[in-house]
């Protein structure tokens, strides 16, 4: 064989070179060491996720991320950020999507603290998906309450109020001395345990009940006492002084014990008679479901009639604002100063006018309701009524009887029934009137003239309102035209109003 040959034979016995072995040990070693530690493949890209807390508690590395209690990711690290803390995790596939509205709460893994995980919600399915990098909002997020927290509520007043408490029930369930355990409180417990099971089921299905009957019942009441418990927490002060109270309270009921028993056996006596009572609320609850829709239409016009009363009780409280107070206590002084005068005038003034407002109210107004009786030339309209029907009358009649009048009269003759009438007046000459055909007698004017008063019928000591009533007939007038009448009253009516104006107005 030729050393050519044999040359190339020991060539490829050599096989690999070793300095890529080592390489590859080398690559292999850290790749297993990476993922033994990283539990992930090198150079693989994780979606990150970022939430500020205000205390991120014992929250470190590794600690998980859980959505319902399964692991969809895992904490990297923690930074400050500020006064709060960010923390930085990794999302798996499977616990994306992520939405804006996130949120996260720090909650610890065991009763007495000690590891901790990240509770996410991934939010509603309406708003956007949060994208890689998105930083969940201190607004969004919780921590648990700590347990020396917890601890650190019970200072020495509360210590000294929880003792209190304690001996209190100790001294309430425990006999007197030289009494057996039935006569303790926790005998009368004992023995009040078979009367509660009516009451417990009745505890039952109130708390059912509280349950309530809509989708968000229970999340209302108890936003509700959230609320109420904020407005006691933040009433520190009154809360005390209500406690105080109910402690005094107790200790007087504590000390009138039998007085207290004998309230309660009344309280069990009207607790008996209740459901008859109830039930006749039940029966009445109807009436008031009624009531309540009757009322209902007004309430809803109420509100701009309350608005309108509150801005008139705002403009009232502008008049009286410390700034137009003073001058109108000033003038409301004068008017108050000025006040005692004008009753005494008044108080003299009174006597004279009820007399006038009587002789008007029992004569004056009765006389011009009346009827002027004349038989049949009686117009059946009252006085004030033929008053008001005379003046268009006169109005017209004037010009006759002065200067411009329209007509010439001239006396040519009077026939055959002339009658002399009063004798020769100055300028005048003499007046003469015309009989009634056939020489008849003469009837006279109507009405009749009733004839002239004497001072004799003058009273001016007696009160009008107590002297009779006149008649408007003649002394000569039949006796039913001499009784006095006042007309029914009569509606006044647009036609009767229009007729009115017509004869004031013609």
């Amino acid at each position: 064989m030729s050393p050519i040959v044999r040359r190339r034979r020991a060539g490829k016995r050599r096989g690999v070179h070793p300095l890529v072995i080592a390489l590859v040990a080398i690559f292999g070693t850290a790749a297993i060491t990476y993922y033994a530690f990283a539990q992930s493949l090198p150079f693989q890209h994780h979606f990150t996720l970022h939430a500020l807390v205000n205390n991120s508690v014992n929250v470190r590395q590794d600690s998980p991320v859980r959505i319902a209690g399964i692991d969809v990711g895992v904490v990297e690290g923690t930074s400050p950020d500020g006064n709060a803390t960010e923390i930085n995790f990794t999302m798996d596939s499977t616990g994306l999507p992520v939405h804006t509205d996130a949120t996260v709460r720090v909650r610890d893994r065991l009763f007495l603290e000690g590891g901790y995980y990240l509770e996410l919600d991934p939010g509603s399915p309406s708003a956007p998906i949060a994208k890689d990098g998105f930083t969940i909002a201190e607004s969004q997020t919780s921590t648990p309450v700590q347990f020396y927290k917890l601890l650190s509520t019970f200072d020495v007043a509360s210590r000294t109020s929880l003792s209190n408490l304690l001996n209190t029930l100790n001294e309430g369930f425990s006999p007197q001395p030289g009494h057996g355990l039935s006569d303790s409180g926790a005998g009368g417990f004992k023995t009040a345990i078979p009367q509660l099971t009516p009451t417990l089921k009745d505890f039952a299905w109130v708390s059912r009940a509280l349950r309530g009957t809509q989708a968000n019942d229970v999340e209302n009441l108890l936003s509700s006492a959230a609320n109420v418990f904020n407005t006691l927490s933040g009433s520190s002060a009154q809360l005390v002084d209500s406690v105080t109270g109910l402690n005094q309270t107790s200790s007087a009921l504590a000390a009138s014990d039998g007085a207290l028993a004998q309230s309660i056996a009344g309280l069990d006596e009207t607790l008996q008679v209740a459901p008859a009572a109830l039930t006749a609320v039940d029966h009445s609850l109807p009436a008031v479901a009624t009531l309540a829709l009757t009322i209902d239409p007004s309430l809803k016009v109420a509100p701009p009639i309350l608005d309108a009363l509150t801005s008139t009780v705002s403009k009232f409280a502008a008049v009286v604002a410390p700034a137009e107070r003073g001058p109108l206590i000033a003038s409301l002084k004068a008017t108050f100063s000025q006040f005692p005068v004008i009753l005494r005038m008044l108080a003299s003034a009174f006597p004279l006018t009820k007399q006038v407002s009587d002789c008007l109210r029992t004569h004056v107004t009765p006389l011009l309701k009346m009827q002027v009786p004349d038989g049949s030339l009686s117009t059946n309209e009252s006085v004030w009524q033929d008053f008001v029907h005379f003046l268009p009358t006169v109005a017209g009649a004037s010009g006759s009887f002065d200067a411009n009048g329209p007509y010439t009269r001239v006396l040519a003759g009077a026939g055959a029934n002339t009658l002399a009438g009063l004798p020769n007046l100055p300028i005048v000459g003499q007046l003469v009137g015309s009989g009634p055909p056939g020489g008849g007698t003469l009837q006279g004017a109507r009405p009749s003239w009733v004839g002239d008063l004497t001072s004799a019928d003058f009273h001016p000591e007696a009160p009008c309102a107590s002297q009779p009533l006149p008649s408007l007939a003649s002394p000569a007038a039949a006796p039913d035209l001499r009784s006095v009448r006042t007309p029914a009253a009569k509606p006044l009516t647009a036609a009767r109003l229009k007729r009115l104006f017509e004869a004031i107005h013609p």
